[in-house]
């Protein structure tokens, strides 16, 4: 065999030795990394501070909310003592123009050396003007004379025997009553018809039944 033919033997044989091992070196090479297993108590550290985060703004929340509410409430109180001070303050405003028609009318009176007539025209002035204030307030006066007793409206302080009325009617007004939106502001004092049991004498300071 001639020398040249030996090499080539050679190399060939080296070459085929030698290429498992590159083979290797590849697969090696092209094999993916394997990652690193994720820490469990960092993850659960981080979503403990997030949640530890948000807890605090919505306290923060709270606490600013409170306050809102508290000053409101405040306000709140502060107004509804400033209305129930205040609340009579129109009707008052009103009485004192009555109470100055009843001091003219008086005034009216001494000035004509105690004049009757002046004095009644000033009064029934000042009774017409403080009914106008009743009205304006939604006040009026109860109905009673010839009306059927009513315990709600109507306070009986004695009983009649009639017969020109029928039982359990009103037959004198002896103080007049108020309602103030339907609601009894005082009953009116008033005498009750009773049937007359023969000779229709009357009963005074008899008590037919009381308004509250």
């Amino acid at each position: 065999m001639k020398p040249e033919e030996t090499q080539a033997k050679a190399q060939g044989a080296a070459g085929e030795a030698a290429q498992p091992g590159t083979q290797d070196a590849a697969a090696a090479q092209a094999a993916p990394k394997e990652q690193a297993a994720p820490d469990p108590l960092a993850a659960a550290q981080a979503d403990l501070e997030k949640a530890r985060a948000a807890m605090a703004e919505q306290y923060d929340k709270y606490l600013r909310l409170q306050a809102e509410f508290e000053n409101f409430k405040k306000r709140i109180l502060r107004e509804q003592s400033e209305q129930m001070k205040f609340a009579h303050l129109p009707l008052l405003r009103d009485l004192a123009a009555v109470m100055d028609d009843l001091e003219r009318a008086l005034q009216h009176g001494r000035g004509d050396k105690g004049d009757p007539t002046a004095v009644i025209s000033g009064v029934e002035l000042v009774a017409k003007q403080m009914g106008e204030t009743f009205q304006r307030y939604g006040m009026a006066r109860v109905s009673a004379a010839r009306q059927p007793f009513d315990p709600e409206r109507h306070q009986a302080v004695s009983v009649v025997e009639t017969n020109e009325l029928p039982e359990n009617h009103v037959i004198e007004e002896f103080r007049p009553g108020y309602v103030m939106h339907d609601r009894v502001v005082r009953p009116a004092m008033v005498s009750v018809s009773k049937k007359a049991s023969g000779n229709g004498v009357a009963k005074g300071n008899g008590a037919a039944g009381n308004g509250s």
